[in-house]
């Protein structure tokens, strides 16, 4: 059975330019009489800091083997934990914070939102290919599976629930002709994944599989 069923805040500093008055020197005098190249202030380590306040936003596009297509889109979110939290990247380290305390670790819960569209496989308006809708059948045999990513290795969540899921039927853009078009329809769907000393370097991987164990969709909910 089917079991499914932040936008970067770069912080730049202003550099202000202050200029002697009088005649400008790049060489300074010392008592010796000798001239010395005044010393260049080092330059702190380059940042890049990501808003992760609200949770994670995730997005791609999914294919069935016999033409169908989808938009599949979601949210990673746990209660209060994404509250002001950055993510802090330099050349040397990724580090995650609340308020200046680092975190390091997932909360024991978290929750994702996932919306699936029946949605067009290409927006090229000269393709004439008629594919077929995402029906209820489909998606019945379809198959969601989480898994923790930590550099290229992947492993299995140990425990996850469905926890909500509805479906709605798509108003046609051409309602006169409504009764004689296939039905489309979005599914909505949330769940809870057991996140309890994960660490935050690690990202969750969502797939879904069809009924022959064929990727239709993959896409990673990135901190």
């Amino acid at each position: 059975m089917f079991t499914l069923l932040a936008k970067p805040l770069f912080y730049s500093a202003l550099l202000f330019l202050f200029a002697h008055t009088g005649t400008p020197q790049s060489r300074i005098e010392d008592r010796t009489g000798k001239s010395e190249t005044p010393a260049k202030t080092p330059k702190g380590p380059k940042r890049t800091v990501w808003n992760l306040d609200g949770g994670v936003f995730f997005s791609t596009d999914g294919h069935l083997p016999n033409g169908s297509c989808f938009r599949l889109s979601g949210q990673l979110s746990a209660a209060n934990f994404f509250d002001g939290l950055r993510r802090v990247d330099t050349v040397e380290s990724i580090t995650y914070a609340v308020h200046e305390k680092v975190v390091v670790d997932y909360p024991a819960e978290l929750f994702v939102t996932l919306h699936l569209l029946d949605f067009p496989c290409t927006l090229d308006l000269k393709e004439t290919a008629v594919r077929p809708p995402l029906t209820r059948e489909i998606m019945s045999t379809l198959r969601l599976n989480f898994y923790w990513k930590d550099g290229i290795a992947m492993r299995p969540v140990e425990t996850s629930k469905r926890t909500g899921a509805s479906v709605k039927r798509l108003t046609p853009y051409a309602t006169d002709a409504g009764n004689d078009l296939a039905p489309r329809f979005e599914w909505n769907y949330a769940f809870t994944v057991a996140s309890e000393g994960v660490p935050l370097t690690n990202d969750l991987v969502l797939v879904i599989e069809t009924e022959d164990r064929k990727i239709a969709a993959r896409v990673a909910a990135r901190m």
